[in-house]
């Protein structure tokens, strides 16, 4: 069993921090439910205290990912076990709102990660009219240290492998989802992708609709993808940050190393595979170069 359960948070460091601030307030439908003294600002979906956490910066990057860890591991017992890798591990207590105690790891290729058991739940709805996704998804990062990574994921924090796309992109979750992390083999360290579950397909309609009245064309899609054959459609922040808009995500079976049959499946049974680079199962040219983000 992994040691986390779900992705909680992405926090960003933002350059056109205003702008992208009100594009996830008001397009995207987050509520703000805290802000520090130095700008950071946590955006909410409508339950967890944060889902989003934007830092204003010179420069645009990924300052870490939040991950809530599986009941009964325990903050001590999994420091302990970072350090005996070789890792940093520091213990912090109220460092952040919403979230009393947490592990900040000093990862591989300098990822860092935050790790809590519990975070504050004041539910400040999920809001309409806007694009509103239901949950953050998952995160694809690009990495000139993929192996290592991939291997922290993995082997450490007992994450699933469920797909790759030739010796580029690997997929891996701790949950049902068919992945909430995927891992990009490039020279370069960022995050690639940041992607959000809608509600339903008609909702990807929708929000399309409500970005490009805001003036947030959509970039690609929406297609279907091969791994994980999620209908996704993509567009871009105020800051450049590509975001990813999907349903239909594969449902990943731990227990039977399988995802549940769907009739869009190119087999049966849809276990983990080696796909050609291709990324789009309805043969749409994919706009993005994941090497190069």
């Amino acid at each position: 069993m992994p040691k986390v359960f779900e992705l909680g948070f992405v926090a960003l460091a933002v350059a056109d921090f205003a702008r992208t601030r009100d594009y996830y307030v008001d397009t995207f439908g987050t509520t703000e439910v805290d802000r520090e003294k130095d700008g950071t600002v946590y955006l909410s979906l409508g339950y967890h205290h944060h889902d989003i956490v934007l830092r204003p910066a010179d420069g645009k990057s990924l300052l870490h990912l939040g991950y809530q860890l599986t009941p009964g591991i325990g903050l001590d017992a999994f420091a302990k076990d970072v350090r005996a890798l070789g890792l940093k591990a520091e213990r912090k207590t109220d460092s952040q709102p919403g979230i009393a105690e947490l592990v900040e790891v000093e990862g591989p290729a300098g990822n860092v990660f935050q790790f809590y058991e519990t975070i504050d739940a004041p539910a400040p709805g999920f809001k309409s009219g806007t694009v509103s996704p239901l949950s953050l998804g998952h995160v694809a990062v690009i990495s000139p240290e993929a192996g290592k990574l991939i291997a922290f994921y993995r082997d450490f924090l007992g994450f699933w492998e469920t797909d790759w796309i030739g010796d580029l992109a690997n997929f891996l979750t701790c949950s049902y989802e068919h992945h909430v992390v995927n891992i990009v083999n490039a020279p370069l360290s960022k995050v690639h992708h940041i992607a959000f579950q809608l509600q339903d397909n008609s909702h990807q309609f929708r929000a399309a609709d409500r970005l490009i009245a805001d003036g947030v064309p959509t970039k690609w899609g929406p297609s279907r993808h091969t791994a994980g054959h999620n209908v996704a459609a993509y567009h871009y922040d105020p800051d450049k940050n590509l975001i990813e808009l999907y349903t239909d995500m594969d449902v990943f079976v731990p227990g039977l190393g399988m995802c549940q049959p769907r009739p869009w499946h190119e087999h049966y049974p849809m276990k983990p595979r080696r796909w050609d680079p291709q990324f789009s199962a309805w043969e749409v040219e994919f706009g993005f170069d994941l090497a190069q983000g």
